[in-house]
């Protein structure tokens, strides 16, 4: 007989007949009368659904085969894409059905990219894809195969840079922002601001971001503002030396304004270079990542270079993904370092070096937190395509899917509308382009100064279509003082100096502290603020430096699993007070701020500055029409280790001693048999009385110190099972038996107590 997957027979029904049909009746009750009808026939519903084919997401990447090292950035990609299909299959995958993430690689070979899109469209399981970062790559799939990508209707998620390559596929969006809604715009106002009236462009032929970035400019500042357009052929990869000359010698005839460059990192530094020589030094908007600012020699150039950043700016760190790293179980998972690639051409001139093995990764290092990114990114919209499939019914077909995801992007998260907030980000897509509404931050080197920083003006996409300037506050936050950590009711006292540029009229009437404790009773914010210096002129003081002394009460979020050994996070959080006044924060770098900072009962061990994106959505009662306005906010953090001498006097050597006394305890004879189990017994009351004396602490997980008394009861408890065995009458007659319960008795317990005390060990010292 069969029921509910279990097989019973007559014969094993017969075998102790009582305890069976027990077991048999309390199944049926579970069965029967603890389910509603309801539930039964979702559980049926869902596993048909779990019969159904499993849906694919193809994810489209490049990997390099000329590094000495295999790219972080693909083993990240890799790692993380899989990550994020486990937790979609844990939550229920998608109607019921299992989602593959299958990951292409197309080496940076155009066939291959064709190749990979083709393959991806033919398989019918196709839910979604995702990837595709070179433009060039992108434009040459989608001349092959975009007639079936268009008659598919797959949504593609893509990272395409120009959003006009995608503009006849109403199922392609970009995780890239558009040149002509959200970049151009930006340097449009830029020049304007600037007041720069000829600008140049220097580029790559053939190249299309390149050559797209060059005729923008033409379209939004006018033919007449750009008196100069320099296009470079390249051979094996490489600018021609004399075009590069002769393009420099009509720039300098020229004497433009502002020049635009479009090659690339790498061979940027070559350009600048060029520059220096001929004498020609006006400023430069270059594209690429701002790290090149300085390590591709333009940290030497004699004028102001700007670029625009997406993902991030100097200084300052993702608040998401620091927070990850915090609080991961396996801080080392977020390491992503390739393996030595022994076909690189390096290795054989050597300018390959090997890696020192013998160095710790770094996981906040500039590689790493990139690699980290860039797969957070894939990791995104994985679970935004995933979300929006969601919308569909349990019985949707794949192609009822696709309809759904193409649907929600373009309705739930459109932009203004809607967003969807993911470990790295907020997404939505602007409805005419299908390009992610992310508007850049203009970054810049100012000439001396050999470091990165935000440019002092900003720009934001208002929902009229226009632009509105926005300030970038240059501040630090000095932490001298924080006391009276309470875990319980999660809040802290601080006092600290802010400091702050007032070239841009910023003052501390513009700031709210946004995490600082209200009152109860008054809803008002706990803070004492006192001005130190106005800003004016001063013997003391730095011009145009506004200074202030605040103590206040603070909330923060502590994470208490691995309490008394744990490290905590401590935040002061500031964003804008009034929409009126809305800013960007730009702190100093790492290496010049202040470390020092007194906390009783906590040890400091870093300290950084972290941004986050965050909006209010509001929905009109009335039109019910749904919207988001998004605003930046910064956090100064402050990473603290609590002292743990304290808890080791009270607790840990405590806990030793009553191990240690119930140990020894096995050692007197069994002939005081009743004296044994007494000591045993009073040291494991003792160990409960001991939990119970220590102050109560609200944590709704199980923390370190939890699981040490658990431990310690559970070991004290086998001790007392273990010491009776030894005298029972079935046991004691049976020599291999009473030895063996001995040997574990002696053994045994040391072992686990050993174990534990390394395992507590390694957490106080991660």
């Amino acid at each position: 007989m069969k029921l509910a997957g279990l097989e019973f027979s007559a014969e094993a029904l017969s075998r102790n007949a009582p305890r069976r049909l027990a077991a048999v009746v309390a199944t049926l009750v579970a069965i029967f009368v603890g389910s509603s009808a309801p539930a039964a026939v979702q559980a049926t519903e869902d596993a048909e659904a779990a019969q159904r084919p499993p849906v694919v997401m193809p994810i489209f990447f490049t990997s390099k085969s000329d590094e000495c090292y295999d790219s972080g950035i693909v083993t990240a990609i890799k790692r993380i894409a899989t990550l994020a299909q486990n937790y979609i299959n844990r939550t229920g995958g998608i109607s019921g059905r299992k989602l593959i993430v299958n990951l292409l690689d197309d080496k940076r070979d155009d066939q291959r990219a064709i190749a990979n899109l083709a393959s991806a469209i033919a398989d019918p399981q196709t839910m979604a894809m995702i990837g595709f970062t070179n433009s060039t790559r992108a434009k040459a799939a989608l001349d092959a195969d975009g007639k079936d990508l268009k008659a598919s209707n797959i949504p593609f998620l893509s990272d395409i840079s120009v959003a006009g390559l995608i503009a006849d596929y109403p199922s392609v969006f970009t995780t890239r922002p558009s040149e002509d809604e959200e970049r151009m715009p930006v340097i449009s106002e830029f020049v304007k601001e600037m007041k720069f009236t000829h600008v140049a462009f220097v580029g790559i032929k053939d190249n299309v971001a390149s050559g797209n970035l060059g005729d923008s400019l033409k379209h939004f500042l006018g033919p007449d503002a750009v008196i100069a357009d320099h296009r470079l052929a390249l051979t094996d990869d490489k600018m021609n030396p004399s075009d590069v000359s002769a393009m420099v010698d009509n720039l300098k005839s020229k004497n433009p304004d502002l020049v635009f460059i479009a090659v690339g990192s790498s061979r940027l530094k070559s350009v600048l270079k060029q520059f220096k020589i001929a004498g020609l030094t006006p400023p430069v908007f270059a594209t690429g990542r701002f790290e090149a600012l300085t390590a591709k020699g333009g940290g030497t150039y004699p004028n102001d270079i700007y670029m625009l950043a997406w993902d991030g700016f100097p200084d300052v760190y993702s608040d998401r993904l620091r927070d990850l790293l915090l609080t991961s179980t396996k801080p080392e998972y977020w390491v992503f370092q390739g393996s030595k690639n022994d076909a690189a051409s390096g290795w054989k001139d050597g300018t390959c070096k090997v890696r020192d093995e013998d160095l710790p990764p770094d996981p906040l290092s500039d590689e790493n937190m990139r690699a980290l990114q860039i797969a957070m990114r894939y990791a995104d919209m994985i679970r935004l395509a995933s979300e929006a499939a969601r919308s569909a019914p349990p019985s949707a077909t794949v192609s009822d899917l696709r309809d759904s995801i193409v649907n929600e992007l373009n309705t739930t998260y459109s932009a203004g509308k809607g967003m969807f907030k993911g470990r790295f980000g907020n997404w939505s897509f602007r409805p005419s382009s299908r390009a992610a509404a992310r508007a850049p931050l203009i970054v810049m080197l100012p000439h001396g100064l050999g470091h990165p920083q935000l440019a002092p003006m900003q720009f934001l996409h208002l929902r009229g279509n226009t632009m509105r300037r926005i300030n970038t506050l240059y501040t630090d936050i000095d932490m001298i003082h924080a006391d009276r950590i309470d875990d319980n009711d999660q809040t802290f006292l601080a006092d600290f100096y802010i400091s702050m540029d007032d070239r841009n009229g910023a003052s501390i009437d513009q700031i709210d502290f946004s995490n600082a404790y209200l009152e109860p009773g008054s809803n008002d914010r706990q803070i004492t603020i006192r001005p130190i210096h106005d800003g004016g002129k001063s013997d003391a003081y730095p011009d145009h430096m506004k200074i202030y002394q605040v103590t206040g009460k603070f909330l923060y979020s502590p994470n208490l699993r691995n309490y008394p050994f744990d490290t905590q996070r401590f935040s002061i959080d500031i964003q804008p007070k009034h929409d009126s006044t809305t800013f960007i924060v730009q702190p100093p770098p790492q290496n010049l701020r202040d470390k020092s900072v007194t906390v009783d009962g906590w040890d400091p061990k870093d300290q950084y500055v972290g941004y986050d994106e965050d909006f209010v959505r509001t929905i009109n009662a009335q039109t019910l029409e749904p919207s988001v306005v998004p605003f930046y906010k910064a956090s100064f953090v402050w990473l603290m280790k609590r002292q743990t001498t304290d808890y080791f006097l009270r607790v840990v050597v405590p806990l030793g001693f009553i191990l240690a006394i119930a140990y020894l305890s096995i050692f007197i004879s069994m002939h005081h048999f009743e004296a044994i189990v007494t000591i045993q017994i009073t040291a494991l009351l003792s160990a409960v009385a001991l939990y119970l004396a220590l102050p109560k602490l609200d944590a709704n997980i199980e923390t370190l110190s939890d699981r040490l008394f658990l431990f310690t009861y559970l070991v004290l408890s086998l001790i007392i099972a273990i010491t009776i065995a030894r005298v029972n009458r079935r046991i004691e007659p049976v020599g291999w038996l009473r030895k063996s319960m001995a040997l574990l008795h002696i053994a045994a317990f040391p072992i686990m107590v050993a174990a534990m005390a390394y395992y507590v060990y390694q957490v106080s010292m991660s």
